[in-house]
This record gives C-alpha cells, structure tokens and sequence, in this order.
C-alpha cells in the first residue's frame, strides 16, 4: 500500500464528499430512489396509532 499524506487524503474525501452531495441534489431518480429506500427501511415510517409530537 502506498504511503499518503492526511492533507492529500483529506482533499481526495472531501472531493468525493462534494461530487456525492452534487450527484444527488441534482438528479432527481437518485434523490427518489434514496428517499424510497430510507421509507422502506423504516426510517421515516409514521404509524397513525402513536401519538404525533410535531406540534410540541
């Protein structure tokens, strides 16, 4: 394995951070396809027998 600086490593992570975030503000089937992905996985599920707490 090659010996890389934390500066370097840094500048590649936060490209790649970048590209990503770029890459799913702005195309549309892939910003749905990740939200249907995070309802279906029960991240954002809403059961209509609790209580909603929103208005606290």
């Amino acid at each position: 394995m090659f010996s890389q600086s934390l500066t370097a490593q840094l500048i590649r992570m936060g490209l790649l951070l970048a590209l990503t975030l770029f890459s799913v503000h702005h195309c549309q089937p892939l910003l749905d396809a990740l939200a249907e992905h995070a309802m279906s996985s029960g991240c954002h599920q809403q059961n209509s027998s609790e209580p909603n707490f929103s208005g606290l």
